[in-house]
């Protein structure tokens, strides 16, 4: 089992900045500061959020995950900065600002300075072999967030979420906020802004367009959310891209 790595006059950055790392296309590595910003990470984290790597260095998970796991990442992170144990073989659910759903198997170490102090974290991630069972209820959830993906521009509903799962409508949104700690409405909110995010990102399609397939019933609900989320009109994060 990997160890809290301790070095004398580590840098951060150099500790990992090795080839081999980038060799392991399946495996994806991280360094990360105290605060949580990644100061170094291979070629595979990088591709799986369509970035460089040098537009990846100091980012936050926030910056580059679903808003709700992505804090789920960062209390891991912070655990182990207030000298909790390793993470290890840990199931997470990954959903990237793109729209892309799967399931990882992490693990999480600190970096210690020569006199013991936790100054940063590294971590491993890899996809979970199909051949690997998950948790039932990890497999229940990756499925509903994978359906709702699928039927987003479909209109999908809280009560299209609520048959899917074989659930009441108040017994799913326990199960929701148990798991990602968001509601059904937010969490279709969310993934409908993400992928809209997505399109405006990297499709030439009509903002009008992208409105209905995001599911969207009209132009005005679908730029009041998107600015409600992210700041600025679906027109005013285009010119900015």
């Amino acid at each position: 089992m990997s160890k809290p790595f301790k070095n004398p006059s580590v840098d951060l950055a150099a500790f990992a900045d090795r080839p081999l790392w980038d060799l392991m296309e399946d495996l994806m590595f991280w360094v990360k500061d105290v605060q949580g910003r990644f100061v170094w990470c291979n070629l595979a984290l990088a591709e799986s959020a369509r970035l460089s790597r040098e537009e990846v260095l100091g980012t936050l998970d926030s910056d580059l995950y679903f808003n709700e796991l992505a804090m789920v990442y960062m209390e891991d992170d912070a655990s182990l900065i207030r000298g909790g144990p390793p993470i290890v073989n840990k199931p997470e659910l990954v959903m990237a600002s793109t729209g892309v759903v799967g399931w990882n198997m992490t693990s999480k170490y600190p970096i210690l300075s020569a006199e013991g102090e936790v100054i940063g974290t590294y971590g491993m991630s890899r996809p979970v072999d199909h051949s690997v069972d998950l948790p039932a209820d990890y497999a229940d959830l990756a499925d509903l967030v994978t359906f709702a993906h699928r039927e987003l521009k479909n209109g999908i509903s809280v009560e299209d979420l609520t048959l899917r799962a074989g659930l009441s409508r108040s017994s799913l949104e326990r199960y929701l906020r148990r798991h990602l700690r968001i509601t059904p409405r937010e969490l279709l909110q969310r993934i409908r802004t993400n992928h809209a995010r997505h399109l405006l990102q990297a499709s030439t399609l009509k903002i009008g367009e992208i409105a209905l397939e995001c599911g969207y019933e009209s132009f005005s609900a679908f730029s009041r959310a998107f600015k409600q989320r992210f700041g600025s009109s679906p027109g005013q994060f285009r010119e900015r891209r």
